[in-house]
């Protein structure tokens, strides 16, 4: 890794009147079709005709074509594809920072009109966070004079690491205990506040999601979510790239401001993170660019390494949870056709140590079923209860995934959902199968290639349970609805609160009595 981050030093950076995904794909068109002799490259959503406003681009059109053109030929090892960028980034980097020192008309345009409002408003992610929704709010609250707050206290080894030891940033404050933010200011108010990396209100910070009405903006890249509406015109800027902290670099770039070497070194991991070093089915050409040049803004010799170490940092940390924590971490609820299901994923190098408490994973899914139709002290609601619920365990190294499955109809379900792929024992030397309408065999399934919850999990999950689903269960919403043995047992054992949930004495996990569960589940006994 590189020295420590000189924090007064900066880089500047404008993509004069063009922005970097058009510049991109209009330079790969035409790089294309000059490779191809006018044919183009098949599946290249533009022609080999530059749009008009390429007219005023330049030499720098000309430098954005040597990149793209070399990153159609990038073989798939990420710190490869990053030497082939490096020397047409270095020379494009100088042309961003000769530009810089005169900002274009579009740059002056976007600033004054479009992103005016965003000026000195609340950036924050979502609940559950990660390293991007952390490191989005962090670089827009810099690039608009706002305030960046973090939703939820307890912050993985992942961001904690990038924020202590690669970028030198200060961990942004808790939305709900900031003034302005969670709480009136000094002068009774609270700001506006412009939503990053998520639109889903069932993510947003719960004080936040009964008071939409202060919701202004929305910076994304995932799926506009059924749920979020509002009142009035918001400025929303959601792309399908494959990080929102690229986004936010493509905002610094387009209005002419610049990047300090933190904030460069901060929304580089956050790309590598969320597109687990450029690997995942979501990474896009915008990304690979992104990363290359917040590279070299943030004088990081090799993005591998740091990726590696931050992969490091976030297996060790999830390890050390607990299988309460490791299913709920990194976890989110869906809904189509009326079935409902939860989705959490565990980015690691490693699956052994994941695999080796499987069994309790397996009973904590099923227990989070059912803890979703909880209502603080009243009868547990079976209606908001889960239909289903899954845990992707990712390596991040092989770029491959397992999918732990908890009874009999998570296993209807991902059997159709991924057919031809392998099922087997989640756990050597498991015993019992978690429940009567499931076989031991039966309690893992191989996911092979596929790491990405956005682009691969959940569109198989749903494009299955939209194709006519059914199994043994009807919805838990319907009123034939009716569970199983294991089912009944554990409602009986979780409302005696027989399987409380309590801080480890070492205060470093949550951990779950579960004897008595266990028992309900594996053995039909209570």
């Amino acid at each position: 890794m590189a020295d420590p981050p000189d924090n007064n030093a900066y880089a500047s950076a404008s993509l004069a009147d063009a922005s970097l995904a058009d510049a991109s794909l209009a330079a790969a068109a035409a790089a294309a079709s000059s490779a191809t002799g006018g044919a183009g490259i098949e599946g290249w959503p533009l022609s080999s005709t530059r749009p008009l406003s390429a007219k005023s681009w330049g030499s720098f059109t000309n430098l954005l074509e040597t990149a793209t053109a070399i990153s159609q030929t990038m073989p798939s090892d990420a710190m490869k594809a990053m030497d082939d960028y490096r020397i047409a980034v270095e020379r494009i980097a100088q042309k961003i920072v000769e530009r810089t020192a005169d900002p274009t008309e579009g740059a002056f345009i976007e600033e004054t009109f479009a992103y005016k409002r965003l000026k000195g408003v609340c950036f924050v992610g979502h609940v559950k966070t990660d390293l991007d929704s952390v490191a989005g709010a962090i670089g827009a609250a810099n690039l608009f004079d706002g305030l960046a707050c973090r939703s939820e206290d307890n912050l993985n080894g992942e961001i904690t690491y990038v924020l202590n030891e690669v970028a030198n940033v200060e961990v942004p404050p808790l939305f709900d205990e900031t003034a302005g933010a969670g709480l009136p200011d000094e002068n009774g108010e609270k700001r506006n506040v412009c939503l990053v990396d998520h639109n889903e209100p069932k993510q947003m910070v719960p004080s936040l999601a009964s008071d939409m009405g202060r919701i202004i903006g929305c910076i994304d890249h995932h799926a506009l979510s059924e749920g979020f509406a509002s009142s009035k015109p918001l400025l929303i800027d959601i792309r399908p790239w494959g990080s929102m902290s690229t986004i936010i670099t493509h905002l610094y770039i387009r209005l002419s401001s610049p990047i300090s070497k933190s904030i460069a070194r901060l929304l580089m991991c956050a790309i590598l993170s969320d597109t687990l070093a450029l690997r995942s089915v979501t990474t896009t050409d915008a990304d690979r660019f992104a990363v290359a040049m917040l590279a070299k803004l943030g004088e990081i010799e090799s993005p591998d390494t740091v990726a590696k170490q931050m992969f490091k940092n976030k297996t060790r940390w999830i390890c050390n949870l607990g299988p309460y924590a490791m299913v709920r971490g990194d976890q989110k609820d869906f809904t189509v056709e009326g079935w409902k299901m939860g989705i959490a994923v565990l980015e690691v190098t490693d699956t052994a140590p994941v695999l080796a408490i499987a069994d309790k994973l397996l009973l904590e899914l099923r227990i989070l079923k059912k803890e979703k139709g909880d209502r603080r002290g009243k009868e547990n609601d079976v209606t908001a209860q889960l239909d289903f619920a899954f845990l992707f365990v990712v390596d991040v190294v092989k770029q491959c995934s397992v999918l732990l499955v908890c009874g009999g109809r998570e296993y209807a379900l991902a059997s159709k959902a991924f057919p031809g792929c392998e099922f087997r024992v989640a756990k050597e030397g498991m015993g019992k199968a978690p429940g009567t309408t499931i076989a031991l065999n039966q309690t893992l399934c191989d996911a092979g290639s596929l790491v990405s919850r956005k682009a691969q999990f959940v569109p198989a999950l749903s494009q299955a349970l939209a194709s006519n689903f059914t199994c043994h269960r009807a919805r838990v919403t319907d009123p034939s609805y009716k569970q199983g043995t294991s089912g009944a047992l554990l409602d009986r054992v979780l409302s005696n609160r027989q399987a409380e949930v309590r801080v480890s004495l070492d205060g470093q996990q949550l951990e779950r009595d579960v004897r008595v569960a266990e028992s309900a589940l594996y053995d039909q006994k209570w």
